[in-house]
């Protein structure tokens, strides 16, 4: 049975994707993982992200390319007969708290929640905080919940002020982040991940990191 890891935040432009995508990638290209990509963001960015990874530059189908698919509220039933055939499956949450978060949580072993460095941020993402604990509750302490710092800038007081805040939760707080760099927006029209730059970038490095704690938090 695949591992599950929800990306979930109901406030929109905080990265979810840009997470998925990289952490599916880092997953596949350097630890060799069979990886499936749920799709619950209305926008499809993950389904226009992997579309594009599939097409090599001769136009043939890549058999390295991650699948995606989009599952709804049934996702609990759904999701055992294709589970299996993959070591990780990601999904890639909606911007708003409802029954499709919900189920994502429902059947993940581990919600990552990431969050920029701010109160804001952090008020916003208190529904979500909530679904995890409900259900939590009821399954004896299952998913893990996790924060993840989101396109921090580094060396502000913000950055520095937000992990204080984080820890108050109660929640894992990853010790590793992303930084608010060109990076990752760079090559997401053809479909590309950090993983395609050179091993030095650190982009690469700080998504390597944090799929490292990821793969920690699953075992």
């Amino acid at each position: 049975m695949a591992k599950v890891v929800a990306i979930e935040n109901e406030k929109g432009g905080v990265g979810k994707t840009t997470i998925a995508t990289n952490l599916s990638s880092c997953l596949s290209v350097k630890h060799g993982l069979k990886v499936l990509l749920l799709d619950h963001d209305p926008q499809s960015s993950s389904t226009r992200w992997t579309a594009r990874r599939a097409q090599a530059e001769d136009g043939e189908s890549d058999p390295g390319a991650i699948p995606v698919i989009s599952m709804g509220k049934n996702l609990a039933r759904d999701l055992p007969s294709l589970s299996s055939r993959y070591d990780v499956v990601i999904i890639d949450g909606l911007p708003q708290t409802d029954v499709l978060t919900a189920a994502a949580i429902k059947v993940a072993d581990l919600v990552i929640v990431p969050v920029q460095p701010s109160a804001y941020d952090l008020w916003a993402c208190e529904a979500t905080l909530n679904v995890i604990r409900e259900r939590q509750e009821i399954s004896g302490g299952q998913p893990k919940g996790s924060l993840l710092v989101s396109r921090a800038i580094p060396n502000t007081l913000l950055e520095r002020g937000i992990r204080e805040q984080l820890d108050a939760t109660g929640f894992y707080v990853f010790a590793g982040q992303t930084v608010h760099r060109q990076a990752y927006a760079q090559g997401v029209a053809q479909g590309l991940s950090v993983m395609d730059l050179p091993p030095t970038d650190k982009a690469r490095i700080e998504i390597e990191a944090i799929t490292l704690e990821v793969l920690e938090l699953l075992k």
